[in-house]
Formats: structure tokens, sequence, C-alpha cells
């Protein structure tokens, strides 16, 4: 595969994947937002409450770096830095 050409112009983007199992451990999670880096959670093996917790609490970290969240799936949450826009297809119509 010679034959491919580099994309000039695109940034490299970092994601760090992080499974916290802990409160103390998002702060892993901020620093690498403050780094410009997008941050995938798994939150499926928490609980309810430490889940919603752990998400109210790094939602609040992205809004206050003019960040962005997004949810991936169940317990799954895409946490991105204001450099990286993320977008959704748009739902499909409804029908009658």
């Amino acid at each position: 595969m010679n034959n491919l050409l580099p994309l000039s112009g695109q940034p490299g983007y970092k994601i760090a994947f992080l499974s916290p199992q802990t409160f103390d451990e998002t702060r892993e999670a901020i620093a690498a937002l403050k780094d410009g880096e997008i941050v995938l959670f798994n939150l499926e093996d928490l609980g309810p409450v430490q889940a919603q917790r752990i998400t109210d609490f790094v939602s609040g970290c992205a809004c206050a770096l003019s960040g962005h969240k997004a949810t991936v799936g169940n317990g799954v949450l895409l946490f991105a830095p204001a450099s990286v826009q993320i977008t959704s297809p748009a739902p499909a119509p409804v029908e009658a």
C-alpha cells in the first residue's frame, strides 16, 4: 500500500478510552479534555447513581471548557474539546 497519500491539513486527534470505576478516576478525563483529547467513557459497569454523578461532573467540566458531549450508547458517552465538532445523522422521518 505505497500508493496512499497523507491527508494534509487534517489534525491528528487523540482519543482517551476510559472505564472509570471510581469518581476519582474522572480527573484523567478532565486532564485529557484540557489537553485537547477526545474522551470516550464507558460507564456500563457502574451503578446508576455513580454513573450519573460522574456524567454530571464531566459534563460540567466539558461545558466549562466549551466542549461537547454526545451519548453513543447505553452507558457510553463521548466528550470532545471545543476544537472538535460532534455531528450526528438526521433522524429518520416518522411515517404516519
